[in-house]
């Protein structure tokens, strides 16, 4: 392979490693109160599957293959705006909305650290997370369904690991629901290459009730 070809590949493992230290690993995304109202594996399942489908698979995925577009445009920065802007406003629980942005920022500070000539000229307000993950891929070359199957799996493997904490799940048994979603993440992440802005919204309203629960949980291990 290439150097110029296994240097890109290796940025993009760098970007979803799970070392990268952003954050993402103190949020569970409403699994958590699903754990202490007793979810088990298989409602994980379901709850990830709904999740591919109509939540982050939907509208994150979608943003992500958006803003991968619009950093290439001469008036990108404009547009990654707007995109930003419109992503903010379909996250209806605050908690959720202020845990994008705030991963967001934090994946632009240390990739503008990492790469500051590529990325100095990055500047996304307000800076939600998959609107950052789809600018920062195209300014460092990674081809955009490498880096949306990448970001899908990261999601996917995120919430997985909050489960083990949270809930009657082994690592054993998350590796193979991860197994079992790939085919799924796979078709999300070509229907967000297509995509415009009309996928820019989740349905997800059970897990919306149990995200903005999450916060007012008596005892809980992650911020959201």
């Amino acid at each position: 392979m290439p150097i110029e070809a296994a240097t890109i590949r290796l940025r993009l493992l760098q970007l979803f490693d799970s070392q990268f230290p952003i954050g993402a690993f103190a949020h569970s995304g409403g699994l958590e109160s699903y754990g202490q109202h007793g979810a088990d594996f298989q409602a994980l399942r379901e709850l990830l599957r709904n999740q591919i489908a109509l939540g982050w698979g939907r509208s994150e995925l979608a943003a992500g293959s958006l803003a991968w577009e619009a950093a290439g445009r001469s008036d990108g920065d404009e547009r990654l705006n707007r995109l930003s802007a419109i992503v903010g406003s379909s996250k209806i629980v605050p908690s959720m909305r202020q845990a994008s942005e705030r991963l967001g920022r934090q994946t632009l500070k240390l990739s503008r650290r990492l790469y500051p000539e590529l990325l100095a000229s990055v500047d996304i307000r307000p800076p939600h997370h998959a609107v950052a993950v789809g600018a920062i891929g195209r300014r460092l070359d990674l081809p955009r369904r490498d880096l949306l199957l990448s970001f899908a799996h990261s999601l996917a493997a995120g919430s997985l690991a909050a489960a083990t904490r949270c809930m009657p799940v082994s690592p054993e048994q998350t590796q193979e629901l991860l197994v079992e979603l790939q085919p799924l993440l796979a078709a999300a992440v070509e229907i967000a290459v297509e995509a415009g802005e009309d996928l820019l919204f989740t349905s997800t309203p059970a897990l919306d009730v149990r995200c903005h629960q999450q916060r007012l949980l008596h005892t809980r291990l992650f911020q959201s």
